[in-house]
């Protein structure tokens, strides 16, 4: 029986995604890795969605904000990590789950993966742009076209609270327009299309 993949790494660079691999490899072992040169080879490839991580290179993102959000949302089940491969603050790159650089040490770089290993065999997410429970009941009726008023009706809130957790929900998810959070919605089976009355 084939291994499941462990990791996809997207890297343009042969020296870069082989090197991490085998830094890998030799550590932790019975990993699959799936390698791309770029977002586009995997957004249509069914192969990628049994990876538990994604290691992406950001300077592959030709626009970073829409392209972002496009990936968190193609890969809302697993571990996102920037694989930085110049110099740069770590602060900078907070929208990863987590970030390896070329100059950590293999110890470091054995550590985040196994972290997200762990995290992501029992199905939960370390990732702070995770949805709440509440906050994925506002999006499912946002989504099929209640309005706040309606929304706090069903849930027992009030219209600030609804207001509160939809600011929430679009930081959280990098979008700003309904149609954008209904995608969200779709795609992470939170709704099922036939339901979405725009």
């Amino acid at each position: 029986m084939e291994k499941e993949c462990s990791i996809l790494i997207i890297e343009p660079s042969v020296i870069v995604r082989e090197g991490i691999a085998s830094v890998l490899e030799n550590k932790l072992g019975n990993i699959r890795f799936l390698f791309a040169d770029s977002t586009d080879e995997v957004y249509g490839d069914t192969q990628v969605d049994s990876c538990r991580i994604v290691l992406i290179n950001p300077m592959v993102l030709n626009n970073p904000k829409e392209e972002f959000q496009k990936l968190f949302v193609r890969f809302n089940r697993q571990s996102v990590i920037g694989l930085v491969s110049t110099h740069y603050e770590r602060r900078l790159h907070k929208k990863f789950s987590d970030n390896i650089f070329l100059n950590d040490n293999r110890e470091t770089i054995e550590k985040i993966i196994s972290k997200h290993l762990k995290s992501n065999a029992d199905g939960t997410r370390d990732n702070d742009n995770a949805l709440s429970d509440r906050e994925i009941d506002v999006l499912r009726l946002l989504s099929v076209g209640k309005s706040n008023k309606e929304i706090a009706e069903e849930l027992f809130i009030s219209i600030h609270t609804v207001i509160s957790h939809r600011k929430n929900i679009s930081i959280k998810l990098g979008v700003k327009s309904t149609a954008a959070l209904v995608i969200y919605a779709v795609a992470n089976g939170l709704i099922d299309v036939n339901d979405y009355r725009g």
